[in-house]
């Protein structure tokens, strides 16, 4: 239930889609005749899609989670690499037989390194389906087709494709691999992605150490006009985020 609601629930809320009901719903209440209220239903439009469309709004956003966390220096010892999925496009391998992908490439890249720097450690990949039309595709297929090709010896890796949100990657991942008190396991997920994934790990009670890739924006965002895709994107993340973060918290699924 939880899953379907948090769907729901950002299919609604997500900035960008506002955009477009606000759009909607201008054109409704123009029809309608009710002239005043759709001139503030545009203008509330015009102004969110200047906002977070051309000014670096999302860049300034989304810089506020990926600031949390620091790249820690690499240890000495390392008894585990937990990749998290997020963009592995499953779909797309087994239409086109070819790989395609988004914020999950980093991650898995920075996996296979991290493993050919510490040959003892396991690589696990937790990744399921976060769309509920589509379980029977998990980003776990092309993860491990990928974390293959990269090198990864196959009897190192460990995959877990069931899980559709951050909470079951780490509730289901800790029940497979067992880490044991003492061991030290590099968490690998986006800089943006990772103030959350650290919390849900503590709450779990899966001692990791956070190991952010693929950030989005420099340590400093300058004032500067943003592409519009661009922007609404990061603006989406972000804000992704930020929820996500207070709904955790809220619901018990983090510290």
């Amino acid at each position: 239930m939880f899953f379907l609601f948090s769907k729901l629930f950002w299919f609604v809320v997500a900035p960008s889609h506002i955009l477009i009901w606000l759009t909607i719903a201008t054109a409704i209440l123009l029809f309608s005749g009710q002239v005043r209220q759709a001139r503030w239903a545009a203008g509330a439009a015009a102004i969110l899609f200047v906002a977070i469309g051309l000014l670096p709004v999302g860049a300034w956003l989304i810089q506020g989670v990926e600031n949390r966390y620091e790249h820690p220096a690499a240890p000495n010892r390392v008894d585990g690499i937990l990749i998290l999925g997020g963009g592995s496009k499953t779909d797309i391998l087994l239409s086109r037989h070819a790989l395609g992908m988004d914020h999950g490439l980093v991650r898995l890249v920075e996996g296979a390194v991290l493993a050919r720097q510490y040959p003892s450690a396991k690589v696990v990949f937790s990744g399921g389906s976060g769309d509920p039309r589509h379980q029977e595709m998990p980003e776990a297929i092309s993860a491990r087709a990928i974390l293959l090709s990269l090198g990864v010896p196959p009897e190192r890796l460990t995959i877990e494709g069931k899980s559709r949100n951050t909470w079951e990657n780490f509730v289901f991942t800790k029940e497979i691999v067992k880490p044991k008190p003492g061991d030290t396991w590099l968490l690998v997920t986006s800089g943006f992605h990772m103030p959350r994934s650290a919390g849900i790990a503590q709450k779990v009670g899966w001692k990791v150490l956070p190991w952010p890739v693929d950030f989005t924006t420099p340590a400093r965002v300058p004032f500067s006009p943003e592409t519009v895709p661009e922007n609404l994107e990061r603006t989406d993340l972000a804000v992704h985020e930020y929820i996500g973060a207070v709904i955790y918290r809220l619901t018990g699924k983090a510290s």
